[in-house]
């Protein structure tokens, strides 16, 4: 066992350390490979890009690993004296360290990008954490992925929501630091392959950044409430747990990019951890999974046996919760059979039966079916019934969730939107017509005259004298935005049209004539303007991205020509990277400022539907929206994957 204590207290360890010569990035990235020195007996470890090195030997953490055990008070590095060739990678190790087998693993897989794997081998049953940091030989813009920091911060990807409203959340964990036209940074795995326990640390003073698989604290009470009816609670600690003989790989990534702002910075750690993962066909695939990776989380609450692994969070302030519509977005965003699977399985009754939940369930589990897996069939049944008990003549009329704050709300995704006990909102109705089609394909007794008097009502509820479709059934007044996503889920799954052709583009043409220069407003008077006490964020007349994408979407299929709606979905997409390269929870139709969480679970739904919606139509070739989005970030497509060229950038603050 090789043990070293720190120098530096909590700040002593290093990774690489960047020189006083580093010039200006050039104009094709280069490849970040391992540079390795022995000095007696001990292996330290520099990294080289092109002809320079761009980190420092440190003496305090050779190989810029750390681990710490329970009843340590400190991070110690770990010295390896081994080292071994095994193709494209460089393996440091074997060594024991305590109750561990580890070794270190460093392979150059792209331009400007470094992996490193720790194995980790438990020789008993064993708790540890691991932190991996770059200790910094000159100043510069220090800044998790949301803001740039002058002080020392350590940001959770479990924290800031109603759980931990204390602790400094980050949804990206990300830790960077830009000099002149350079960003360097440090990325992390999904929190829920490193079972929640994912943060990053910087410190501009002892300059530093870092990210750790687990802080080491002891077992603390984690209460999860305003979660639909219930409140349950259990305990975290700050530990990575093995069994005695399990091994786990833990992946973190060293990234470099030409960078001009801090937008720049955190469009190059989206196209870092994009081409690690080998989604980078553009930009948007690139944000739009990130997302929803980054959003997965384990599920160490577990309602019951059968529940699931995974689930996918909402956003970091939202907490440790899953709501089945931004579940299921996600999952099909990721493609991972496993997660769509895992994630639907920890869906439970109480979350099903309001809003939409109960149609996505059953959508979900179709998709689940299909992939080979076998979804609850106890909950399936439940959703159908819940479904077909609020229905009639067609038409899906929910009720409210019981206990919400308001009477008359909680009956939609924009859930603080009000609508009467016998009042039905139209952005139901097309998640109502797929659910019983997804409720056919699970062999439930639905019939086509069923499925065909769904339609019918969805058609229905068109408001022919305004030219659009109404937010409901009973508010004619009120142009509702909402009001073809759940059509379009239904034909991105089943391929099936919901309302004519005539009515989806006189809709789209008048939401063209009363949109907001930021996009469309969820919920508006019938020429556009704000409802009264509305603000012009979130559901008060806020713009969200998946619905008017949806919109634009169905124009096309419906008859619009292509053109026109690459045009709408451009400029749709560019107001909502306006001021950071992601989704946002909405934006102000006022000002088109971010509203709420960035970075948000729904929006990644949008690269999955685009592609259903161009298979479905025979569309080959690349996607035209994808690639001016890439023109105007300044993102390059190369054999190696994306990389960013921000001068050629049209798409920033100010420009």
């Amino acid at each position: 066992m090789h043990l070293l204590h720190s120098k530096h207290g909590w700040t002593g360890i290093l990774l690489f350390t960047f020189s006083l010569t580093l010039q200006a990035a050039p104009a094709v990235a280069t490849p970040l490979t391992p540079h390795l020195e022995q000095r007696e007996g001990i292996w330290h470890v520099r990294v080289r890009q092109a002809d320079q090195f761009v980190s420092e030997l440190d003496p305090t953490a050779p190989a810029g690993l750390e681990l710490r055990l329970p009843g340590s008070p400190e991070f110690q590095p770990v010295l390896f004296d081994a080292r071994t060739l095994r193709g494209a990678k460089t393996v440091l190790g074997p060594l024991s360290f305590d109750t561990l087998n580890v070794r270190l693993e460093f392979e150059s897989i792209g331009t400007g990008l470094l992996r490193r794997t720790l194995v980790v081998t438990a020789l008993k049953n064993a708790r540890f954490t691991a932190r991996w940091s770059l200790l910094m030989a000159t100043g510069g813009t220090y800044a998790a992925f949301s803001r740039e920091e002058t002080q020392r911060v350590l940001c959770d990807t479990l924290g800031g929501g109603p759980e931990y409203p204390s602790v400094r959340g980050e949804t990206f964990p990300v830790a960077m630091v830009r000099r002149s036209d350079v960003v360097t940074g440090v990325i992390a795995d999904s929190p829920g392959l490193w079972e929640n326990r994912c943060l990053v640390e910087l410190n501009a003073p002892g300059q530093r950044v870092a990210v750790l698989c687990g802080d080491g604290h002891e077992p603390r009470e984690l209460r999860v409430i305003h979660d639909a009816r219930d409140t349950y609670v259990g305990t975290v600690d700050g530990w990575q747990s093995l069994a005695a003989g399990e091994t786990r790989r833990f992946d973190t990534w060293v990234f470099s990019s030409p960078a001009l702002s801090h937008y720049d910075a955190q469009l190059a750690a989206h196209l870092a951890l994009a081409n690690a993962k080998g989604w980078n066909h553009s930009a948007l695939e690139a944000i739009l999974r990130n997302t929803a990776y980054l959003n997965l989380r384990r599920n160490l609450l577990r309602q019951s046996q059968e529940s699931g692994r995974y689930v996918f969070i909402s956003g970091i302030g939202y907490g440790w919760k899953q709501w089945v519509s931004d579940g299921f977005w996600q999952a099909v965003a990721l493609g991972d059979p496993e997660k769509l699977s895992e994630a639907q399985a920890s869906v439970f009754l109480n979350r099903i039966t309001y809003e939409d939940n109960a149609q996505y369930y059953l959508i979900w589990s179709a998709l689940a079916k299909r992939a080979g897996r076998v979804p609850n069939p106890r909950l399936v049944r439940e959703s159908f019934d819940f479904i077909r008990s609020h229905e009639t003549n067609g038409v899906f009329y929910p009720p409210s969730l019981p206990g919400a704050p308001s009477p008359k709300g909680w009956k939609t995704y924009h859930d603080l939107l009000e609508y009467d006990g016998d009042d039905a909102p139209v952005s139901n109705q097309g998640f109502h017509c797929g659910a019983l089609m997804a409720a056919r394909e699970l062999g439930l007794p639905v019939t086509r005259k069923d499925i065909d008097a769904a339609i019918a009502g969805y058609q229905r509820l068109f408001h022919t004298a305004g030219g659009y479709f109404p937010t409901s059934l009973k508010q004619l007044d009120h142009v509702g935005q909402d009001t073809l996503y759940g059509a379009a889920l239904t034909y991105a799954v089943f391929g099936k049209k919901l309302a004519t052709d005539a009515q989806v583009l006189t809709h789209w043409r008048t939401s063209q004539r009363i949109a907001t220069p930021y996009g469309l407003r969820v919920i508006s008077k019938a020429d556009g303007s704000l409802l009264p006490g509305h603000s012009g964020v979130y559901v008060h007349g806020g713009s969200w991205f998946l619905n008017d994408s949806a919109n634009h979407l169905m124009a096309a299929l419906h008859g619009l020509p292509a053109a026109e709606s690459d045009d709408a979905l451009i400029c749709r997409i560019s107001a909502e990277l306006a001021f950071a390269p992601a989704f946002n929870e909405s934006i102000s139709t006022v000002n088109g400022k971010p509203h709420g969480h960035s970075n948000y679970s729904w929006n990644s739904g949008y690269w999955w539907l685009r592609n259903q919606f161009r298979r479905r139509q025979g569309q080959k070739g690349e996607d035209p929206v994808a690639l001016e989005i890439d023109r105007r970030l300044g993102v390059i497509r190369g054999s190696q994957g994306l990389r960013l060229d921000p001068a050629q950038a049209t798409l920033r603050p100010g420009r």
